[in-house]
């Protein structure tokens, strides 16, 4: 009898192990992104109600945006052999009153995600590799006019107009104590 419950409890053993081998496998993530913007060194951060956000299958070595508007549009360029994208492979979601404004699913090994924001002329992109059985993630993005282009949490910010004078003269996206 001892033997029928040890030869029960290690195959009970087995096949719990074995069981998370036969768990279907996410090959995709729906990455969520809360967009907060600040006009001033020091002022509020508010959440961004003029996005556009997409991605290309396409790693960020290789590929950049050329410009303010390339970036408006959706179109990106190849580094080295200058070959033009003007169709992302995904748009993404906005909705301006949910906690994640923007949502985009990925599902190609790598990606590069654009976020511009049409309010502060201001847009954002980073590379994403693509886990395995990660449904979904919730990043944030800080935007901040008063700085010039950086880098934060994997995200390079591109500030085009960062000291750049309007027609009224007055230095706008440049750094101020308010």
């Amino acid at each position: 009898m001892k033997r029928i419950i040890s030869v029960a409890i290690i195959a009970a053993a087995v096949a719990s192990i074995c069981w998370g081998c036969f768990k279907d496998t996410v090959a995709y993530t729906i990455y969520n992104v809360s967009v907060f913007e600040q006009t001033a060194q020091n002022g509020p951060e508010n959440k961004a109600e003029d996005l556009f956000a997409y991605a290309y299958f396409v790693d960020t070595t290789e590929w950049r945006i050329a410009s303010w508007e390339d970036a408006q549009v959706g179109r990106i360029t190849n580094k080295t052999t200058g070959e033009i994208k003007e169709i992302p492979d995904r748009i993404g979601d906005f909705i301006a009153d949910a906690p994640y404004q923007v949502s985009i699913e990925l599902n190609k090994k790598y990606s590069m995600i654009v976020i511009v924001d049409r309010t502060l002329r201001m847009y954002a992109y980073r590379k994403y590799e693509l886990p395995v059985n990660l449904p979904s993630i919730k990043a944030k993005l800080h935007l901040s006019a008063w700085k010039r282009s950086h880098t934060s949490s994997g995200w390079m910010i591109v500030n085009p107009f960062f000291g750049v004078k309007d027609n009224s003269s007055h230095v706008i996206n440049q750094k101020t104590n308010e």
